[in-house]
């Protein structure tokens, strides 16, 4: 293996370390914005956000191994009729809030949480590997 390869298993783990976080940063946002009415300055409440990972790859199109996260906006709303809402619509007495389901983003939060902890051990398990490997020269 080349030298400047030697530590890139435990580069892969640190950047899905850095996205599963990520991950659990945004469902944590989106349970504190659970059933949210007010409205922002687009005129609509707190829009659900959504991780997507994706492959990085090289200088030459070619996968690394790492991963990175994206977060988008999955703008979907429920609408109900509640005239006396302080944040219902004046005409119609339609209230528009976040379709957030706190049981998936608990949900999303549990995995995303199961997989930090791999790779953390895997980090883990690199570490003790390049100490073993340094030991190896000594008396």
């Amino acid at each position: 293996m080349p030298l400047n390869r030697i530590f890139e298993g435990m580069h892969i783990s640190q950047s899905a370390l850095s996205a599963e976080q990520r991950r659990m940063t945004v469902s944590a946002e989106n349970l504190a914005h659970a059933g949210s009415t007010e409205k922002l300055e687009n005129g609509l409440p707190y829009a659900r956000q959504r991780v997507h990972f994706q492959e990085v790859l090289d200088r030459f199109g070619n996968p690394t191994g790492r991963v990175e996260a994206q977060v988008v906006e999955s703008p979907r709303y429920t609408q109900r009729y509640e005239p006396d809402h302080p944040h219902a619509d004046p005409v119609t007495g339609i209230v528009v809030e976040s379709d957030i389901d706190p049981i998936l983003e608990l949900t999303d939060m549990i995995v995303a949480s199961r997989a930090f902890d791999s790779n953390a051990n895997a980090v883990k398990g690199f570490m003790r590997l390049h100490e073993t490997a340094l030991r190896l020269g000594e008396p």
